[in-house]
This record gives C-alpha cells, sequence and structure tokens, in this order.
C-alpha cells in the first residue's frame, strides 16, 4: 500500500510548499504528495486543529500528515509525531494536535530528535523544509519511527482549549455559547457551536444570536442551507464538518460582521424558540 504525504499549512501560494515538495520527492521520488490545506489563516493553530481533525479519516490508512503551522519555530518547542492506528502525524508542539488525540482513544508521542533524518542545515525560521519534509520522507519509504523519535510523554501535549462551549441561562432560556473559530474563503463564519447540540428534527425552531459586548446584535434563524432565507440574508446552517455557520446567502458574513464588531470577542448564542 503506497503511504501519501498530506500538507496542510500557512503558506497560501508561497514558493515555500514547493520546496518542501522537492525535499520530499529528492528523497523519496515515488512519494505522493496530497495538498489538503495552505490557506489557513496565517499562524491561527485552532483553525488548523479543527481543519486536520475533520479531514484526516477521508485519506488513505498510513498517510502521513505535515502540519505547518507553526508561530514559534525556532524555539524550544518540539516537533511531535504522533501515530494513531491508522495515520501519523507531524506537528509542532503547539496545540495544533488537539482535537484529533481529542477523537482517537489510542495514540502514541513521541519526540522528533534524529538530526541525520534532517537537512543538513537547518534555518531557524523553516523547519518545515528542513525538517518535517526530510522525516515525512524516511517515514514513507519505510525508515521505522523510533530510528527518528523518542517516546513523549502525553501530558507534556500542549492542548487548546477555545472549542469547548458552555451552557448558560439568559433570562428565561438556556443558551449554549459558542465562540468564533475562523471563516473561510467564502467568508462563512465557522462557529465552535457543535450539531450534536441540536434536535434535527426542529430545525426551525433554533435561533443564534450574534452578541457583542453583552449586547444582541442579530438574531439568525437555522436553516438546512444558503437558498432557504432571501439573497443577502443571514442564516445559520450546520456545515459539512459539524459545526453551527453563519453566513449570508449570495454575500459574504465575515466582511459584514466585522464592519460592525469584533469577531474574536463575540459569542454565539444558541437557543430554543
Amino acid at each position: 500500500m503506497k503511504n501519501f504525504i498530506v500538507l496542510l499549512t500557512d503558506f497560501n501560494n508561497d514558493f515555500y510548499i514547493g520546496q518542501m515538495k522537492g525535499v520530499i520527492k529528492n528523497i523519496n521520488p515515488d512519494a505522493e504528495i496530497i495538498d489538503l490545506c495552505h490557506n489557513i489563516t496565517p499562524q491561527n493553530v485552532l483553525q488548523t486543529s479543527v481543519i486536520l481533525a475533520k479531514s484526516y479519516k477521508y485519506f488513505p490508512k498510513k498517510s502521513i500528515f505535515v502540519c505547518i503551522v507553526d508561530p514559534t519555530v525556532g524555539s524550544d518547542r518540539e516537533i511531535l509525531l504522533v501515530k494513531t492506528s491508522c495515520y501519523i502525524f507531524l506537528v509542532p508542539n503547539n496545540g495544533l494536535i488537539t482535537e484529533v488525540i481529542n477523537k482517537e482513544k489510542k495514540y502514541f508521542v513521541y519526540k522528533v530528535t534524529n538530526t541525520k533524518f534532517f537537512l543538513p542545515k537547518v534555518s531557524n525560521t523553516f523547519h518545515g523544509r528542513d525538517i518535517f519534509s526530510p522525516v515525512s520522507a524516511y517515514l514513507s519509504k519505510g525508515v521505522s519511527i523510533n530510528k527518528i523519535c523518542e517516546k513523549f510523554e502525553k501530558t507534556k501535549i500542549v492542548r487548546l482549549h477555545s472549542i469547548n462551549t458552555e451552557v448558560k441561562k439568559v433570562g428565561d432560556k438556556k443558551v449554549v455559547v459558542g465562540k468564533y473559530l475562523f471563516s473561510d474563503s467564502f467568508g462563512n463564519i465557522v462557529t465552535s457551536l457543535p450539531e450534536e447540540m441540536l434536535n434535527k428534527d426542529d430545525i426551525d425552531k433554533y435561533r443564534v444570536t450574534v452578541c457583542y459586548r453583552n449586547k444582541p446584535m442579530f438574531v439568525i434563524k437555522l436553516k438546512k442551507c444558503y437558498t432557504d432565507v432571501g439573497k443577502s440574508k443571514l442564516v445559520a446552517y450546520i456545515n459539512s464538518f459539524g459545526y453551527i455557520e453563519i453566513a449570508i446567502n449570495k454575500g459574504n458574513a465575515d466582511k459584514f460582521l466585522s464592519n460592525k464588531i469584533n469577531l474574536l470577542t463575540t459569542e454565539f448564542l444558541l437557543w430554543y424558540e
């Protein structure tokens, strides 16, 4: 079975991606490289963690995920290899792996240490090319994890906590409070509100209140898709990976709301009418 190398970065269209692929192909010309995404919001570890966790199971077993969203590159942060029953993840120890290990019941964690499997010259600012890429290439050729890594304590893994929701009482209603996670390239706003909070037989009875500085700004009906509301109207719906998303039918919700509020400090309140 062929091992795929899957790249996930915030490099956008920069030449860094090509350099990484060149390093991998030099070591393993037979490596098959897949681009998952390169337009992560720069340095947004939380967005990366969500996208990785919602994507990896669509890939062939034994795929190797190389994840480079690394604001602390060049510091003493560790580079981790996380192995589940079916996949391998190479990640900086900055919380990026949080959502994957929250889903996986059994996994093993290692620290990448053997410099023999790095490029001869390692930059302080581009470990993606000089460490992650060659290590992934050697792994894809069959080099054992134990030759490249040492075991790492799970308790030392950095974890994110921003995805958590809370339930509180507002007036006479119980509401689920979610946060802003990220916006996609269409300007759709992904919140941390999970679909598990809903009774899907009564979708039309749910509302999402956009609350900024404790002030309700918009009340949005939950629908099944964009076209359930008129053009240029706000709509909430369950997106393709299980979170409640805010959009504007044939418009850009991020631009519209960002002109009025700071999304990073906005609360999204889910309640049942």
